[in-house]
């Protein structure tokens, strides 16, 4: 059964201390040593992340899941990504490091700007007990066909495990070697995993292809995949 953030919410705050603030999000609980902290990109949540995250739960893995605009009251655009208060996200990490499980992010697109920041703001120590998975992320500030891609500021990202996922039939994959440089100099271990045939978003299209559909029924395997190996 889904539940409500608050029941969590109180018993972070009795086992680690009182977080500030955190943002509305949706618990999909298990009995398992992990937790995944699924971010949904600009879009929402499609009903193919849903089912994924319900999968995962029945596989062991708890998930609490984000839909920053819905939370946030934004419009849902790339840009409203970078006005999601990352303090805010950040709590929302402390609280999940409390619960003494073992913990992963997942976030699409340009979710991946407040997850980031978030994590900057953590003390070192905290940050490396957190894998990141960035699916197709967008951190740029511009970017332009044929010229090196501006990056948002996030802040360093020292002893933070990072590993990008990215569809191999995006317009971005170009600048996937720029990314990876720009993530390393701030500090992440970063590593890089290429989805082959597929789109981005490739589980919520309107047309999607064959292979697409398949490995949308995949989608929690996929993520479970990368959660077990990133470390």
């Amino acid at each position: 059964m889904r539940v409500r953030q608050i029941g969590i919410l109180l018993a972070a705050c009795v086992a680690g201390g009182v977080h500030a603030a955190l943002p509305d999000f949706q618990v999909d609980p298990a009995q398992g040593a992990r937790l995944l902290l699924w971010v949904s990109s600009e879009r929402g949540r499609a009903d193919a992340e849903k089912t994924a995250a319900q999968r995962l739960a029945q596989r062991g893995v708890t998930v609490w899941s984000l839909d920053a605009p819905g939370a946030y009251f934004l419009p849902q655009l790339p840009s409203s990504m970078d006005q999601v208060p990352a303090a805010d996200v950040a709590d929302w990490l402390d609280a999940a490091l409390d619960s003494g499980r073992q913990v992963t992010v997942y976030a699409v697109g340009r979710a991946a700007v407040p997850v980031l920041r978030a994590a900057a703001r953590l003390d070192a120590g905290r940050r490396s007990r957190i894998c990141v998975l960035l699916m197709y992320p967008n951190l740029y500030e511009s970017a332009e066909a044929l010229a090196d891609a501006d990056y948002l500021d996030t802040g360093r990202l020292d002893a933070l495990t990072i590993r990008l996922i990215q569809p191999r039939r995006s317009a971005a994959t170009p600048w996937l070697p720029g990314q990876v440089a720009h993530l390393s100099r701030l500090g992440a271990r970063v590593s890089l995993v290429i989805l082959e045939n597929l789109r981005e978003g490739f589980w919520a299209r309107e047309t999607p292809t064959a292979f697409e559909v398949e490995q949308t029924r995949q989608l929690d395997s996929l993520i479970l995949q990368e959660m077990e190996t990133c470390r």
